[in-house]
């Protein structure tokens, strides 16, 4: 489950219905009723927040959000890295998922443990002041 606190408008989550689960973006939420509106596809439903549920970060998923892996060994280091733009997403061990270094021109943030994708749109948003969106 999300808290309501973490849910934003652009966020993409998981949402549950019965025992459906469709990947969709937060249109809009209201805290008052704690119910968040995705759309999913050509569909829009308005969801109990207990029925959203955060989506893992995958690399499929970094691509899918217009990252590209990148083999520029400065940019890479030692491990992989994923660019969209000026924004390097850093994983110094490769086959570890959970220990991120996020790079935005002089900002730099170290992260350890799982990272979920709304919570790599929110990285991105407060260091670039842009959304970052499904393309």
């Amino acid at each position: 489950m999300i808290r309501l606190a973490e849910v934003k408008m652009g966020d993409i989550v998981n949402a549950r219905f019965e025992d459906v689960i469709n990947t969709g973006e937060v249109e809009q939420v209201d805290r008052e009723e704690k119910k968040a509106l995705v759309v999913h596809g050509d569909q829009e439903f308005w969801y109990d927040i207990e029925d959203l549920t955060p989506v893992p970060l995958t690399r499929e998923s970094l691509e899918k959000l217009g990252f590209y892996p990148s083999d520029d060994p400065v940019i890479k280091g030692i491990g992989t890295a994923y660019v969209r733009g000026p924004f390097i997403i850093q994983f110094p061990e490769e086959s570890n998922l959970q220990k991120i270094h996020l790079i935005y021109r002089d900002e730099h943030r170290n992260l350890n443990g799982e990272l979920y994708l709304h919570q790599l749109q929110n990285h991105y948003q407060s260091m670039t002041n842009m959304h970052l969106g499904l393309e």
